[in-house]
């Protein structure tokens, strides 16, 4: 794997993973500081829930991605 293409594995990896855990956060600080009536406080639960899903699915692909580099270094 040539270094270009190591970068823009990265790229593509961590560019989501930070739209994700920024997203989680601006919707748990809605749902703590925004308005109280049911349905943004809803809304607002379950974009919570999902950027919080897919911040977990991001992480463990990093995870799996660098093991993968470390076993080719090591071979």
């Amino acid at each position: 794997m040539t270094e270009s293409e190591l970068k823009n594995t990265w790229k593509k990896q961590i560019t989501p993973l930070v739209i994700w855990i920024v997203l989680l956060i601006v919707s748990v600080l809605f749902n703590r500081l925004g308005s109280k009536k049911p349905i943004p406080q809803t809304v607002s639960l379950f974009a919570s829930v999902y950027s919080l899903t897919l911040t977990f699915f991001y992480s463990v692909k990093i995870i799996k991605f660098r093991k993968k580099l470390k076993q080719l270094n090591e071979n």
